[in-house]
C-alpha cells in the first residue's frame, strides 16, 4: 500500500531511526519543503511588521514603561523665549534652508534676507510684487517700484562665489544698488532687497543669473504681505491692477490664484503709450495693435481665452493646460504649494501645483499687465537655452507632473478628502496625465 514513505530508500534491515534520518534528510533536501518554509517566514515577517505599526499608529507603546508614576523631568531653557513659541526664534535664514533642503547649499548658505529693508510696513491684506534683480537691470526695479506703487520683494543674485564685500567686483555691485536706493526714496519706503550669491558658470563667472523657480520661492518667502504676485522680468502692471486685486482679496483668501492677462504690442503698432482701463486696452486689441500672450500659444488663443477676457465679467479658466504659465496672484503661505525647485524656470509647475491642490483660477478683466522691453541692454532678452536643455527640461517636466499626481493624491486621500470638490482638478487632470499607465488607474472620477 502507498504511504508518505514510500518514495523512501527504505530496507529491510533498516531500524525506524534510521527511516525517520533518512525522512528528515529527503524533507531538508526537497523543493518543496524549501518554499513552504520561505513562504512561512515571509508571512511572519510581514505579520510582525504590520503588528508593529499598528502598535506604534494607535497610541499603544511596545513595552511598558519603568515607572508610570515617574514625573517628567523639567528642563529649564537656556534663552529668552519673551512669550513666545521656539519657532519664532529661528532665524529667517535657518528657517529657509530647512523649507527648501533640495536646494543647492551654494544657494542656501549664501541668502542674506533684508539686506536692504523697506521703510514701510506693508499691510497684511496688501499685495507684494515678486521681482528678479541683477546688476545690469536696477533701473527696471526703478521702473516697476513706480509703476506698482506698493510693496515689492526683490530677489538680487550677484553672481559670486560668496556675498563677500572685500572683494572688489562684489563691493562695486553693492555700492551701485546702494547708491539707486539713496537717490530714490520710492525704493526706500517699498522695495526689500534679499541677496543671493552663487557663480552660474565657474568656467566663466561673469555669467549672470536668470531668475527661477527658487529666486521666486525666496522673494514669496521673505515678503511681508499676506499675498504675492508672481510677475515675470519685463512685465508691467496697469495703474489699477494692485488696487483691484486687492478689492478681490476674498478670491485668495480661499485658497484660489487670481491670473493677470498679460498683452503685448504687434508688429502693427507705431507707439507704445499702455494703457490704463480695460476699454482702452479693448479698443487696441480691436485695432490689431495689441494681442493677449500665452506662453507656447498663437495671440489671442490660449487658455486665458480672448473671447471671455473681452466681456468685462470675473470668469474662470476652463481650458486649463499643464504647460500654462500666466502672471498670477496668490496667498502667499497656507496650504499653497512651494514652487518645485527641481528646474529653472518653469513657472508652469509652480501654477501646476496649485491647480492639482484645488485653486481655481480666475481672470478680473480689469486687472492686467503690459509685456514689453523697455532695457535694450538687458541679458534676458538673449535666450541662452540650447536645443538639449529644453529637451531635458521638457522630460523633466513629463516626469514631474506624473509624481505631482501621485504624491497629491496621496496626500487628498490621508486628509480624507478625495470624494470632495478639492480633488476635482487633480481627478481630471491626472486622469489624462496617467493614461499611458492604464486606463482606471485613478477611481472614483
Amino acid at each position: 500500500m502507498f504511504n508518505i514513505f514510500s518514495t523512501l530508500p527504505v530496507s529491510p534491515s533498516s531500524s525506524r531511526p534510521s527511516t525517520m534520518t533518512n525522512f528528515i534528510r529527503w524533507l531538508w533536501r526537497s523543493k518543496l519543503a524549501r518554499i513552504l518554509v520561505l513562504v512561512y517566514l515571509t508571512f511572519s515577517a510581514v505579520f510582525l511588521f504590520s503588528f508593529t505599526h499598528f502598535l506604534r499608529h494607535s497610541g499603544q507603546p511596545l513595552t511598558e514603561p519603568e515607572n508610570k508614576n515617574k514625573s517628567s523631568a523639567i528642563v529649564d531653557r537656556t534663552y529668552d523665549t519673551k512669550g513666545l513659541s521656539p519657532i519664532h526664534e529661528i532665524k529667517d535664514k535657518v528657517r529657509f534652508n530647512k523649507m527648501h533642503s533640495k536646494m543647492p547649499q551654494v544657494y542656501t548658505d549664501s541668502v542674506i534676507p533684508y539686506y536692504l529693508r523697506a521703510y514701510n510696513t506693508p499691510e497684511a491684506e496688501d499685495v507684494s510684487a515678486t521681482a528678479f534683480v541683477t546688476e545690469n537691470r536696477l533701473e527696471d526695479l526703478l521702473r516697476l517700484t513706480e509703476m506698482w506703487q506698493g510693496p515689492i520683494s526683490a530677489t538680487f543674485h550677484l553672481p559670486a562665489k560668496s556675498i563677500d564685500e572685500t572683494d572688489p567686483a562684489v563691493r562695486k555691485t553693492l555700492l551701485n544698488l546702494k547708491n539707486i536706493f539713496t537717490k530714490n526714496s520710492i525704493l526706500r519706503r517699498n522695495v526689500d532687497v534679499h541677496l543671493v550669491a552663487g557663480l552660474i558658470s565657474s568656467k566663466n563667472p561673469e555669467i549672470l543669473p536668470r531668475p527661477t523657480n527658487f529666486h521666486l520661492n525666496v522673494a514669496r518667502f521673505f515678503a511681508r504681505s499676506d499675498f504675492v504676485m508672481f510677475l515675470d522680468h519685463d512685465t508691467w502692471p496697469s495703474s489699477n491692477t494692485r488696487s483691484i486685486i486687492r478689492n478681490n482679496k476674498h478670491l485668495l483668501v480661499q485658497n484660489d490664484v487670481i491670473v493677470l492677462p498679460t498683452f503685448i504690442f504687434t508688429e502693427n503698432a507705431t507707439t507704445y503709450e499702455f494703457p490704463d482701463t480695460h476699454t482702452e486696452l479693448l479698443d487696441l486689441v480691436n485695432g490689431g495693435l495689441m494681442g493677449l500672450q500665452d506662453d507656447g500659444w498663437e495671440l489671442g488663443s490660449g487658455p486665458t481665452s480672448l473671447n471671455s477676457w473681452a466681456n468685462g465679467d470675473l470668469y474662470s479658466i476652463e481650458e486649463y493646460e499643464l504647460h500654462y504659465r500666466p502672471n498670477f496672484v496668490s496667498k502667499k503661505g497656507g496650504s499653497i504649494p512651494w514652487c518645485t525647485e527641481r528646474f529653472d524656470d518653469n513657472k508652469a509647475a509652480c501654477l501646476y501645483q496649485m491647480y492639482i491642490t484645488g485653486s481655481e483660477l480666475w481672470v478680473i478683466p480689469d486687472a492686467f499687465l503690459i509685456r514689453h522691453h523697455l532695457n535694450p541692454d538687458s541679458h534676458l532678452l538673449k535666450p541662452n537655452e540650447s536645443k538639449w536643455a529644453k529637451a531635458i527640461d521638457s522630460r523633466m517636466y513629463t516626469k514631474y507632473y506624473r509624481e505631482a499626481c501621485i504624491h497629491y493624491a496621496r496626500q487628498f486621500v490621508m486628509a480624507g478628502e478625495w470624494d470632495t470638490n478639492k480633488a476635482q482638478h487633480l481627478k481630471n487632470e491626472c486622469n489624462r496625465v496617467l493614461i499611458n499607465w492604464g486606463k482606471g488607474l485613478i477611481e472614483g472620477i
